[in-house]
């Protein structure tokens, strides 16, 4: 029999909810203690594993409210084979016979209109304005899969690029906006107090903070931004940081009118810096992690690397690079970069993203004179076996910057040691 994998209760007065995002893919071998899916509740993000090594199936759509309790996907292990160890219960009136035979999930509020497309299916189709109706997918039990989109998309000549996706062949110095674009953003955390607005770095996307939170329980609310040309923000590539700044507080002020703290991440912290020299934000402290503009250097092989490779074993020697211990990248964190990869329109933004700002592998940014005028806080965490950027430009910081030195550390100080990162960003909250 297989093994069923079924929506856990995350708070007491839970009774249903949604899969905030799979991190595993249909058909797809797992292990035991692997993290299949994402739950997002009111305080943090949900990480829930497998309790069996098999291959997976009969995954639930992201979209679709079920009970706790309810099965959303099953495990199926040596010598069993999906759709033959378990008959389905039979609609009324439908004959349970071989050629029908599927799994139903108790619990699972379904809409009855055909196959229920994989969550990148749905999104491929949404971006392309393809309609899935009448549509008969390839996966089990007749689930629509994103090679069945594809063909789709191909068949009826509607191929074109997704309507948030501008060329990023076509750098935007002929293309002038009235306002800036915001960008999209997610609470992480809801709660009371000072907001943390989160920015991540190149390549990555809001998720990337999900780990960091985890780490420690706190009171105040999280707001994460995807970058622009990363995660789901619009794919267009800014013309300089200043531009970029701009998205970011059109978002902000979207959101939160009011005092808030900036967190970032590499380049995300290279444009904190920036957002607070503006001045256009009520930044009350900044709490920078790997900040990049410090320096021209970067490791522009990484850079290379991290956007050419597609699959499981070329992309983890090049994310290996991101940490001291290579066991802090995870299978899920491997995951969701391969799942990036296999979106060409979001690749190739970020290689046009890394061209304007990384021309010839160096660091076209600078942010030792917006330091310098800062008033607020500022703590910068830096690994001393960082592999992307080096320690050393860490020398001769402004003495109004406050320097926490990581040994046994490398790029990603919120991924290897969340829960100092978690200390010393309270700590910059309390101050400001």
């Amino acid at each position: 029999m297989p093994t069923h994998v079924v929506y856990p209760k995350v708070s007491l007065e839970m009774s249903s909810g949604r899969i905030a995002r799979w991190l595993v893919s249909e058909g797809e071998t797992v292990r035991q203690g692997q993290v299949l899916f994402e739950i997002d509740n009111d305080k943090a993000a949900v990480e829930v594993e497998s309790p069996a090594t098999g291959v997976i199936h009969a995954l639930v759509d992201s979209e679709i409210e079920v009970d706790v309790g309810a099965d959303v996907a099953r495990i199926y292990g040596a010598g069993e084979t999906y759709g033959e160890t378990e008959p389905r219960e039979a609609a009324a009136g439908e004959p349970a016979n071989e050629a029908t035979r599927a799994i139903l999930v108790p619990g699972v509020r379904r809409s009855g209109r055909g196959p229920n497309p994989t969550p990148l299916a749905r999104r491929i189709a949404r971006e392309h304005g393809i309609a899935l109706d009448g549509l008969t997918g390839t996966g089990p039990g007749g689930r629509i899969q994103k090679t069945d989109v594809v063909a789709r998309i191909g068949d009826a000549g509607q191929a074109r690029r997704p309507a948030t996706v501008e060329n990023p062949a076509v750098l935007p110095a002929a293309r002038k906006e009235s306002s800036p674009a915001t960008l999209n953003a997610v609470w992480l955390r809801k709660g009371e107090g000072l907001p943390v607005v989160l920015l991540h770095g190149f390549s990555a996307d809001l998720n990337n903070w999900r780990g960091m939170l985890a780490a420690a329980r706190v009171d105040w609310p999280a707001l994460a931004i995807d970058l622009p040309a990363h995660g789901r923000s619009p794919h267009a590539v800014p013309e300089d940081l200043d531009r970029m700044a701009g998205s970011i507080e059109a978002t902000v002020a979207a959101q939160h009118d009011g005092p808030l703290v900036l967190v970032g991440h590499s380049f995300g912290g290279a444009l904190a810096t920036r957002l607070a020299s503006r001045g256009q934000l009520d930044v009350r402290g900044l709490c920078l992690v790997s900040p990049a503009g410090l320096g021209p250097q970067i490791n522009g092989a990484f850079v290379e690397g991290v956007l050419r490779a597609r699959q499981r074993e070329s992309l983890k020697p090049w994310l290996d690079l991101l940490v001291h211990d290579a066991a802090a990248i995870s299978p899920a964190f491997l995951q969701a970069v391969v799942q990036q990869r296999d979106d060409t329109g979001l690749t190739a933004a970020m290689r046009a993203f890394a061209e304007r700002f990384f021309p010839d592998g160096t660091q076209a940014i600078s942010i030792r004179d917006d330091l310098a005028r800062l008033s607020q806080p500022v703590r910068i965490v830096f690994g001393r076996q960082d592999r992307i950027l080096p320690f050393s430009a860490t020398a001769g910081l402004p003495g109004n910057v406050g320097l926490h030195a990581l040994d046994a550390c490398g790029h990603m100080p919120h991924l290897e040691y969340p829960a100092l990162v978690m200390r010393i960003l309270g700590e910059v909250c309390r101050s400001s």
